[in-house]
């Protein structure tokens, strides 16, 4: 008689970006959006600092630079 064992892992992920929130207006979306540096953009979608100078160049996601 064969057993099946079944198990079921459940987690949750936290990110705390700890910095004062940046509210802008996007020319790109016509909407007031939240900034993010590009290491905290990093962080928060789990990828590289590279990835998402990656996204940026073609058009996954709105960047802009700002004097910071």
């Amino acid at each position: 008689m064969k057993t099946r064992t079944e198990v079921t892992v459940e987690v949750d992920r936290w990110i705390v970006i700890n910095q004062r929130q940046k509210i802008r207006w996007c020319a790109n979306c016509s909407r007031h959006v939240e900034l993010l540096s590009v290491d905290d953009a990093a962080i928060f979608a789990g990828v590289n600092s590279r990835m998402i100078f990656r996204w940026a160049e073609s058009g996954v996601l709105h960047a802009s630079e700002t004097r910071e």
